[in-house]
């Protein structure tokens, strides 16, 4: 069970991070990008941690709400790096 939640976690940060340019950006883009995304993903498993809080100690069914907006910000963030990958490749 572990090896599979690290593996999901892992595939889950290379499509986060897709959205950082491979070739012809700065080092200084590069790296923020990298920032960005990592900031993102802490800030999605807080959104995600915040609501299993509601849901599950409070009985809260609010906590819906941050899963979704959890969830809807990582599919952006997925589907832009796609997105720039594929018109980088261009």
């Amino acid at each position: 069970m572990d090896i599979l939640v690290e593996i999901l976690l892992e595939v889950y940060m290379e499509l986060m991070l897709l959205i950082v340019p491979e070739k012809a950006a700065s080092r200084r883009f590069v790296i923020f990008a990298k920032l960005f995304a990592v900031l993102m993903l802490v800030g999605i498993f807080a959104l995600v941690i915040w609501g299993c809080v509601l849901i599950f100690d409070y009985g809260n069914m609010l906590g819906v709400l941050p899963i979704s907006i959890a969830a809807l910000i990582s599919i952006f963030q997925i589907v832009a790096g796609i997105i720039f990958h594929v018109r980088q490749g261009e």
